[in-house]
């Protein structure tokens, strides 16, 4: 929903905000006033492409801010496929455009390409004009409207994505099964080869890191052994090793004691260091007896390594990929001499799942066809109440490869003429009749959606009687959605719950266009001068009045 708009140097809008509400907005004012500049605003900051012409005069840039809220997954969607951070349901769109022909556009103050604010605006609103293109008239989208009237159709479509999924999958593997003999024979030969490789080297998880610490060791045992001796020699072996001189301290310090003094703390220390000093040695002794010079050893471990090393770089960074390659490619090998067996097996799935989904789709093209007898009945009438009354609308049905939307091509067909020929909706309406035909589409789908609907001008070559209908319909739709429209009607304006006037002003020879809110009573007068043209008359302002209460009853 949008909730508010800014527009800053744009056409001859030099500074304007106008906040909106949910429900039914007309937008009103006098031809040629800058009703249709504010459409085009929403069309900007939701990725339109922009003219120059465009930027008020003597201006170097204009500056478009749009609000919104939501509360759709598509949306949130959306927002996470382009890392653009959420904002409590709330979107905040800046579009700036440079009279250098620089163009900026920035979705929750990230910066964004205008084909990703296009995709979000298409999300936000959907314009029903006379010249643009929009939802209703897109094949899938038509498909999601009937779907969107077929009971339990998400469970069905769900088995169907799933199935479709499956089918995909076997082919895919059927399909690489089916290679020609002399590249199955090479492959063949190539897996043997690796298995055999692998196999060969006798590897065991967490060697490599084995070997990486001992290596070290035997690199340097000349080194180790001549350091080890040397530790030896100080504490324990030479004429005044350490362990000797401790020894002696020791009997002074208790000589100190018979003597009076407390050295009782001193002789505990001592002891300690003593027997750690003596623990020290008897360490370095042990690695002495473990520290040999053996050569054949050293090369044994450095020829493993390298071994270990040459395999990684061809099959995986660590033992562990290693093996699993091996693994796999055992079952791939495996897999290739029976291939014969392999694949009928394939085969076999392949039909089945085929069946499977065939018959799914099946089911979901009779649930479609049985509720497109009621959806178009439904549709006609409202193309009735909306003074189309010679309509024909139809549903056409085409058959193409299963997808995981089943196999059914749906196309909305439209004919406003009786004795004339049913076309593509697209191909047939046209102006503020198209706009029509798709307001009772809307109406007549149950889908509800936090998109907010825009409608120019949609009661074009109508009065009177249509203009109520349109009027009330809109209303009707608005119960649903948001829903804006530009109008020259009174019997439109009257369903109104928000009511924007657009006027311009002219200031120091500059002509500006401006925007207010109705109130109550300024909604009235506004419905009489749509009534009485310039002079509103008392007899327009009390049609107003019942114009009004009438709609107000029909809510």
């Amino acid at each position: 929903m949008l909730t508010q708009l800014s527009i800053k140097n744009y056409a001859l809008i030099e500074d304007l905000s106008i906040n909106f509400s949910k429900g039914f907005t007309v937008i009103t004012g006098e031809t040629g006033s800058g009703k249709s500049i504010l459409i085009k605003s929403m069309e900007l900051v939701t990725g339109k492409r922009a003219e120059l012409s465009s930027i008020r005069s003597g201006c170097n840039e204009c500056l478009i801010t749009a609000n919104f809220e939501y509360n759709n997954p598509k949306i949130t969607d959306f927002l996470n496929r382009f890392s653009i951070p959420l904002e409590d349901n709330i979107i905040l769109i800046r579009r700036t455009i440079e009279l250098s022909g620089k163009s900026k556009a920035f979705i929750n103050d990230v910066q964004v390409s205008l084909s990703v604010l296009s995709g979000l605006g298409q999300l936000l609103i959907d314009f029903h004009d006379q010249y643009e293109r929009h939802s209703l008239l897109d094949l899938d989208f038509q498909l999601e409207v009937l779907d969107s009237k077929v009971d339990q159709i998400k469970l069905l479509l769900s088995k169907c994505s799933i199935l479709q999924s499956n089918v995909k999958r076997l082919k895919a593997k059927l399909e690489a099964m089916n290679m020609s003999e002399i590249d199955r024979l090479r492959t063949v030969n190539l897996y043997s080869f690796q298995i055999k490789e692998i196999q060969e080297a006798k590897l065991r998880v967490g060697e490599d890191e084995e070997l990486e610490e001992e290596l070290p060791k035997l690199k340097n045992v000349r080194k180790i052994s001549d350091l080890a001796k040397e530790v030896i020699s100080i504490l324990y072996s030479c004429e005044n090793a350490t362990l000797t001189n401790i020894l002696k301290v020791k009997k002074n310090i208790e000589t100190m004691n018979t003597y009076g003094a407390n050295t009782s703390e001193a002789l505990s220390l001592i002891e300690q260091a003593y027997y750690q000093t003596e623990e020290a040695y008897r360490g370095i002794e042990l690695i002495l007896s473990k520290t040999k010079l053996d050569p054949e050893l050293l090369n044994s471990y450095m020829e493993r390594l390298e071994l270990i090393k040459r395999l990684k770089k061809k099959y995986g960074s660590t033992i562990e990929t290693i093996l699993e390659y091996k693994n796999k490619t055992e079952e791939e090998l495996n897999a290739l001499n029976n291939y014969q067996e392999n694949s009928s097996k394939v085969k076999e799935d392949l039909v089945k799942e085929t069946e499977r989904l065939t018959q799914v789709c099946e089911t979901i093209s009779q649930k479609r066809k049985k509720v497109a007898i009621g959806f178009k009945k439904l549709i006609q009438e409202k193309l009735f109440d909306l003074e189309i009354k010679n309509a024909i609308f139809d549903i056409k049905f085409d058959k193409r490869e299963p997808s995981e939307n089943g196999f059914d091509v749906v196309e909305f067909m439209f004919c406003a003429n009786k004795g004339e020929k049913v076309l593509p909706l697209k191909n047939t309406a046209s102006g503020g009749e198209l706009s029509r035909v798709l307001l009772a589409i809307e109406l007549a789908s149950q889908i509800k959606s936090d998109q907010t609907t825009v409608f120019d001008e949609i009661d074009t070559g109508t009065s009177g009687r249509t203009g109520e209908k349109i009027g009330e319909k809109l209303f009707e739709l608005s119960t649903k959605k948001q829903v804006f429209a530009i109008t020259h009607l009174a019997q439109v304006s009257a369903f109104a719950q928000t009511h924007i006037k657009i006027y311009k002003e002219i200031e120091k020879s500059r002509t500006y266009t401006k925007a207010v809110m109705l109130s109550q009573e300024e909604h009235i007068e506004e419905v009489a001068r749509m009534i009485s043209g310039k002079n509103v008359t008392d007899f327009a302002l009390e049609h107003a009045r019942d114009l009004i209460l009438s709609s107000n009853q029909s809510k």
